[in-house]
């Protein structure tokens, strides 16, 4: 199942030069575009979740508004490759923070192997940034509460699968890991790609190198 927050993100530079991002639509600018990528764990599908973060900070903040631009679950992680790739085309989303040490990144590395034979580009697979040391779900909901719990400056969209996900979450389950839940793994993976790593003139499509683990498609 897929949500659609923004249809289309196309790419441009700015009069200086440096790269951003512009909603099809409505024209707003974003500075980067991240995405998580959760596998399926046991009875409850895998889940992508794709963010985008505005270019500019909101009035009288030094903080930027950031949205759910795109949700997708779904049980097969074939799909949930391929859906990633499509994203990459439609809403500029080049950068999947991801659990590297899973089991399913071999199915990933043969997924790109493929796309390498076809001359097609590869997903960009890498680390979630660690949260003062630590990426267990407690760390990373400290980053959701800080664009919550005041001035808001995060936005999940009209029936979003996120905020379902997060707010049937109970007290205990902060103490367990953020995979055994793909929606909001995936969800504050990107989040912590935005909150903890700087951007990079280039754009999001280097932020995931610096995390990625080695692989033997990318050469990493």
């Amino acid at each position: 199942m897929e949500t659609l927050h923004i249809q289309k993100i196309e790419a441009q530079r700015d009069a200086q030069g440096a790269l951003l991002w512009r909603n099809a639509e409505s024209k707003a600018l974003y500075r980067r575009v991240v995405g998580g990528l959760a596998w399926p764990r046991g009875n409850r599908p895998g889940a992508l979740v794709a963010l985008v973060e505005h270019l500019h900070p909101q009035p009288g903040q030094d903080m930027r508004r950031v949205e759910v631009a795109a949700e997708f679950v779904d049980a097969d992680p074939g799909q949930l490759l391929r859906k990633a790739s499509h994203w990459a085309e439609t809403l500029h989303c080049r950068a999947l923070m991801t659990d590297l040490s899973a089991p399913e990144m071999q199915l990933a590395f043969d997924y790109n192997d493929g796309r390498a034979r076809l001359r097609l580009p590869q997903l960009d697979l890498g680390m979630p940034p660690a949260m003062n040391g630590s990426r267990d779900f407690a760390a990373y909901h400290r980053l959701m509460e800080r664009r919550t719990r005041s001035i808001k400056t995060l936005f999940y969209g009209e029936r979003s699968m996120v905020a379902r996900e997060y707010n049937s979450r109970q007290l205990q389950d902060f103490s367990r890991p953020v995979e055994n839940f793909p929606v909001v793994a995936a969800f504050l993976w990107a989040l912590g790609a935005i909150d903890l790593d700087a951007p990079t003139e280039a754009g999001v499509a280097n932020l995931a190198s610096r995390h990625r683990a080695a692989d033997p498609v990318a050469g990493y």
